[in-house]
């Protein structure tokens, strides 16, 4: 029996070294996000977010991005903004799942936070208000107070 309310959504506050795996000199997508990412139906070069976070985004900039399902009405949405004082490279996600999908990608979600050298939060909510706020494009562009940057809202469909 489902249940009446369904606890789809996620918000994640993690370290963005922990979306990668380091094998040798490379580095390739982790694994558990990489499944959980394409059970949802989220094409996501994993790789790419990292390279973009590191090599093209300036401490005090950064932007939220929002990746949907190509097959559902599941979504993604990442705030990559770079805090000047932040060492520990923090990233906060928020993902709704669709619930035909949910059974299968909670253990892959789960898996890669437990896996995760930097754990800061993992919250599952029938209700997530940060991901309503990532979301919602009245508020773009936001000025970072302590930057003065203006983060927009990037859509990658």
């Amino acid at each position: 029996m489902s249940p009446i309310i369904c606890a789809n959504e996620f918000d994640i506050c993690i370290s963005m070294p922990d979306f990668v795996t380091w094998i040798e000199d490379e580095h390739i997508p982790n694994a558990d996000l990489a499944a959980a990412l394409n059970v949802m139906g989220i094409m996501l070069n994993i790789t790419e977010l990292y390279d973009a976070y590191f090599d093209d985004t300036p401490v005090g900039a950064g932007d939220v991005h929002i990746y949907p399902s190509t097959e559902n009405e599941s979504f993604l949405v990442i705030d990559l903004y770079r805090d000047p004082t932040d060492q520990l490279d923090i990233v906060t996600a928020s993902l709704k799942i669709e619930p035909a999908v949910l059974h299968l990608t909670l253990p892959h979600l789960r898996a890669f936070f437990d896996g995760a050298e930097c754990q800061v939060a993992l919250r599952q909510s029938s209700h997530s208000q940060q991901l309503r706020s990532l979301i919602d494009d009245s508020r773009y562009p936001a000025l970072v107070d302590e930057s003065g940057y203006q983060q927009q809202l990037i859509a990658h469909i």
